[in-house]
């Protein structure tokens, strides 16, 4: 087996465990993934996910890792700021911080799997 099917195996297995996680009780919305799980996908994919370096599964792990911290806390900033001024202007509210919490991590983490995938099966060149 080369390395190109290696990589989209794994690929394929970070894109698994996004879906599965996108679909846990914490994450899932009221009628399957939460919106916040799918636009934390567009906007990681829209930030350059999957452009990190490395040549084999760890280093291209260690990079998608170190690689994307800036990103990832970019989108954490974006969820903290879209989600207050969802709640002030729309809800006229001050926004409820466990969701706040729960918005902040569901955006960063699927943006981290999003990058891992990607990383992994640009890689393969698929």
């Amino acid at each position: 087996m080369s390395n190109k099917y290696l990589y989209i195996l794994v690929g394929a297995i970070v894109a698994a465990v996004w879906f599965y996680t996108g679909n846990s009780a914490y994450y899932k919305g009221e009628t399957g993934m939460s919106d916040d799980w799918w636009y934390a996908m567009i906007l990681a994919v829209g930030l350059g996910a999957g452009s990190t370096g490395g040549n084999d599964l760890v280093s291209i792990f260690v990079e998608g890792v170190k690689g994307y911290i800036q990103t990832l806390l970019l989108l954490g900033l974006v969820g903290f700021f879209g989600y207050s001024f969802y709640s002030l202007v729309f809800g006229q509210a001050m926004p409820d911080y466990m969701e706040l919490g729960k918005v902040i991590v569901s955006i960063m983490v699927s943006g981290f799997l999003t990058n891992m995938s990607l990383s992994y099966l640009k890689k393969a060149n698929v």
